[in-house]
């Protein structure tokens, strides 16, 4: 499963007062606590519930982590549900977020993607060219 890393940048830190309330105001996000974590202070679980013609289908979910020193949010999977929350906590936070995988496929500044649909297309379009680079 791959794993999203949102960061500001080189030495930057997330508000961590400020990503609570932005993870208040976003539909489908509950908060998990901030007791007993491993590697992070506050956790989210994000349910995209999708749109009413989708209902029936299985909904997607993911977590959100912020890291201990407050550097990086991990989103695990790229599923529609870790793409969308990525987008939404950009769409609320005031400084451009920039988005890496694991592998440093890519390194895209969410702020540039329109939609999810727009967000996967170019993840994928730069996770090709790295492969066809190390070939």
């Amino acid at each position: 499963m791959k794993l999203l890393i949102l960061y500001i940048g080189e030495n930057e830190k997330f508000d961590k007062n400020l990503l609570v309330e932005i993870m208040a105001h976003i539909p489908g996000t509950k908060a998990l606590g901030e007791e007993n974590l491993v590697g992070s202070i506050r956790e989210w679980e994000f349910v995209d519930k999708g749109d009413c013609a989708a209902r029936t289908r299985l909904r997607d979910r993911t977590l959100v982590r912020l890291s201990e020193y407050l550097e990086t949010i991990s989103i695990p999977g790229t599923g529609d549900a870790s793409l969308k929350i990525a987008l939404e906590i950009q769409k609320l936070y005031p400084i451009p977020i920039r988005v890496v995988d694991e592998d440093y496929s890519f390194d895209l500044v969410l702020k540039e993607m329109g939609s999810v649909t727009a967000l996967r297309q170019k993840m994928l379009a730069l996770s090709s060219e790295q492969y066809v680079l190390l070939s």
